[in-house]
């Protein structure tokens, strides 16, 4: 039945019961189920659901201070949120003869070690620019892999860390399937506490600056707001960062690969982020190279365009 899954979740109709969807869904994620006790957790409510919640908790609570210290870190001064643009899966991938998918499925066991050092660390948010609104001009092949397969099991994989999940970006042109798994993702880890993982999917920092606009000008249509009221508190309001996250605009971003750029990411918000670059492709990412980032991050002086005697 799980094979059918990505079929049926494809196609614009369907006879479906919410519950044979909700096990179909359920199968996806956790492998087959037979237990009388599953079965009658489906019928509770799916953000209480036991099954989703026993042990799916994996990652770490959180450094000592002994570790902090070691690494020259101060818990005060970490950042709350951190960006992290995930260059290189292709070229790590060609670099060993290896397919892109190849390179994707490296980079995916990667960003789910970040999530990892995020919680050990006391990052709050992590976000990660998965797919942006140009990468569709990429080979059909790969994109279709990406739409299809990879992103679904990222998403199956990441429910099971135990961590609140949301995705941002235009959904409107996902596969179906994907659609009903981001949904279930977010549906089922909306209450977890601890790390807030943002996945950016069919994401641009124009894309969003342009929804936010079209938004503020159909209240102004509308009447409920006028010209005037206009300002950058409402265009913050309507960004799709400030509708999901406590911590919306990243604290410090990491770009890998050595590319020095943002490629549409996050525009708006940020505005007074911390950039640090890294040599070496996304695969290639560890612990200490977090680490230095955030020990970089924590030299720096924010003044926000004031001025620090």
């Amino acid at each position: 039945m799980c094979s059918l899954l990505p079929k049926y979740l494809r196609s614009k109709t369907s006879t479906l019961p919410p519950l044979q969807l909700r096990c179909l869904l359920l199968q996806g994620v956790m492998g087959d189920f037979k237990s009388p006790a599953l079965h009658k957790d489906l019928m509770t409510p799916l953000s209480n659901s036991i099954m989703f919640q026993r042990q799916f908790c994996k990652l770490p609570i959180g450094a000592s201070k002994e570790e902090l210290l070691r690494e020259g870190l101060q818990p005060e001064l970490m950042p709350k949120h951190v960006a992290i643009i995930p260059d290189g899966n292709r070229r790590w991938a060609k670099e060993r003869g290896l397919s892109p998918e190849k390179g994707h499925e490296a980079g995916k066991k990667v960003l789910g070690d970040l999530c990892r050092f995020c919680s050990k660390w006391g990052v709050r948010v992590l976000s990660a620019y998965v797919f942006s609104t140009e990468n569709w001009s990429r080979p059909k092949a790969e994109v279709t892999f990406l739409m299809t397969s990879y992103f679904e099991r990222l998403t199956k994989e990441f429910m099971r860390y135990g961590m609140k999940m949301s995705i941002i970006g235009d959904r409107s042109n996902l596969p179906n399937s994907l659609k009903e798994m981001i949904k279930l993702a977010e549906e089922t880890t909306k209450d977890n506490t601890g790390l807030h993982f943002v996945a950016a999917l069919n994401y641009g920092g124009r894309y969003d600056l342009t929804q936010a606009t079209k938004k503020i000008a159909s209240k102004v249509i509308d009447g409920a707001i006028q010209l005037d009221d206009i300002n950058e508190k409402l265009i913050d309001q309507e960004l799709e960062t400030n509708k999901i996250l406590e911590y919306p605009n990243p604290d410090l971003i990491i770009r890998t690969s050595g590319e020095l750029r943002i490629s549409n990411y996050m525009l708006w918000q940020l505005a007074y982020s911390e950039f640090y670059f890294v040599d070496k492709l996304f695969p290639q990412l560890d612990e200490a190279d977090f680490v230095a980032a955030l020990r970089s991050f924590q030299q720096r002086q924010r003044r926000y365009g004031g001025h620090k005697i």
